[in-house]
């Protein structure tokens, strides 16, 4: 499984600052976690890596309609559904 290691946010999305540095770790789980909540054009380098979550959510849609979503947007972004299931399961525990 493949980590990425980033600038890190806090619980605000604000930058996480100790001692007046930027805190750095692994970040897979924040970069999908941000991906997830985008709309369409928010991404300014990306416009269209947008899954609309929301509009889906609202809609008369199903589980496996919101799964193929999620997966279509992560793989858009070089990202393994299954990986990041399995971190999230690593991360509960």
């Amino acid at each position: 499984m493949y980590y990425e290691s980033d600038i890190l946010l806090d619980d605000s999305d604000d930058l996480n600052i100790v001692n007046g540095d930027f805190v750095i770790g692994e970040s897979t789980l924040q970069e999908v976690g941000i991906i997830l909540r985008l709309n369409s054009g928010e991404l300014r380098n990306d416009p269209v890596l947008a899954p609309n979550l929301i509009q889906l959510v609202n809609s008369a849609s199903n589980d496996q309609e919101f799964e193929e979503r999620v997966r279509l947007f992560l793989r858009r972004d070089n990202k393994n559904y299954e990986d990041i299931k399995k971190l999230i399961n690593i991360k509960k525990r």
